[in-house]
């Protein structure tokens, strides 16, 4: 059987985060990615400190399941071989910075004007019009602009980043739905057309229930640390040995820490007076998880159908027994030898059979698949490819297999 995305050729113009996560979604579920590099690569290839065959952690961890094809936009012949490739393909998607993709003519309305199906993706900043057009962007500038790092750390602290990438991240998950959207559109039309994402955008669609909080109340969100606007108990509670998170379940959380005293106390008794005297109410609940180790606590809680779970490390959250059992730890053969371990797919298609879900194949070296491209593709003779290489218009990279 084949996969979800099989037949569906996309020409990844993007570099570092947002716009490589997105070409790798669709990658995973199985559109052919053709990854177009200049001469001197993806410049995320090369970020320090760490690396697998030279190949640095971060661009690792977004390019898989794609072919990379080294090609020189800035020539007059590596545009024409671009455009040539544009006839074949159902997708441009690129992440440049503002002005980029009209200096290079990659922009939709040339693109269209080759192929009148082309799906074309751009991510940027703040979108191609309004005030903030021209201005260039990254991850942590739509996450302060948005205001979500006024929500992010503890009450009275300075504002924080979120810990991953979220404006990059989402920003990328944004762009593969909005290009399967298109992509269904034009199976009805004939049709393509442009989608265009807003790292900015995408973080202000984020804040969601924030909005209606603003508008509704006229008050100002603040951060919460790990605790909620509306829920309570809701938050991380230090125990003997870290940090343990739980989610609502009052007054049977009470019952389990043995504090049962405190569920007929007026200031507990309902949701509105708990939030009330949400510090009191933590404050008791951080000495009762002080008395037990955390894994004692997550089991009581749990048996007594009480979302709890542990604060994990990122290295016991890699180990967990369901993070292994999802797949979301995949382990890849690298093209220069050895292996790797990358976060998984956590796109789940009942149709699609494990073997092939679980066959992706690892972020590939600068070039590995110029000539075949250009071979099999464009039906280019050997003559010509040495050609290109020669000239610097091309690149091509083997693996010593």
């Amino acid at each position: 059987m084949e996969t979800s995305l099989a037949g569906i050729r996309v020409l990844d113009l993007t570099q570092v985060q947002a716009g490589p996560y997105a070409s790798m979604i669709l990658g995973d579920l199985g559109a052919e990615i053709i990854k177009i590099e200049p001469p001197q690569g993806d410049f995320t290839r090369e970020f320090p400190f760490y690396a697998y065959q030279g190949e640095s952690y971060y661009y690792l961890a977004f390019n898989r399941n794609k072919k990379s094809m080294v090609l020189d936009l800035k020539t007059k012949e590596g545009k024409a071989i671009f455009y040539q490739l544009v006839k074949i393909a159902d997708v441009v998607i690129d992440n440049f910075n503002p002005g980029v993709v009209e200096r290079l003519g990659v922009d939709y309305n040339t693109l269209k004007g080759i192929n009148c199906q082309i799906i074309s993706c751009s991510i940027t900043g703040f979108g191609p019009t309004g005030p903030y057009q021209g201005r260039r962007s990254y991850d942590l500038i739509a996450q302060a602009m948005s205001g979500a790092m006024t929500l992010t750390g503890e009450p009275g602290r300075p504002p924080v980043r979120y810990g991953i990438s979220i404006a990059d991240m989402a920003g990328g998950v944004y762009a593969a739905l909005g290009i399967l959207a298109a992509y269904i559109a034009r199976q009805q039309t004939g049709e393509g057309q442009k989608v265009d994402i807003s790292l900015l955008d995408g973080m202000i669609a984020l804040l969601s229930y924030f909005v209606s909080y603003y508008f509704l109340s006229g008050d100002i969100p603040g951060p919460q640390g790990s605790g909620h606007f509306s829920v309570i108990p809701y938050g991380a509670f230090p125990t003997k040995d870290g940090y343990i998170a739980i989610a609502e379940g009052w007054p049977r959380v009470a019952q389990v820490l043995g504090i049962e005293q405190y569920i007929d106390d007026p200031r507990f008794a309902t949701r509105a007076e708990r939030l009330k005297y949400k510090g009191e109410l933590n404050a008791i609940l951080s000495q009762a998880f002080g008395r037990e180790e955390t894994e004692t606590w997550v089991e009581l809680l749990n048996a007594q159908g009480i979302a709890a779970a542990p604060v994990n490390t990122i290295a016991k959250a890699l180990g967990d027994p369901q993070v292994l059992h999802q797949d979301m730890v995949i382990t890849l053969d690298h093209a220069l030898g050895g292996k790797i371990k990358l976060a998984g797919n956590p796109i789940k298609m009942s149709a699609t059979p494990d073997e092939i879900r679980k066959a992706f194949e690892s972020p590939p070296l600068l070039g590995q698949h110029t000539e075949e491209i250009l071979s099999d593709l464009l039906g280019y003779p050997a003559e010509r490819l040495a050609r290109l290489r020669e000239e610097g218009i091309t690149r091509s990279t083997t693996t010593g297999a």
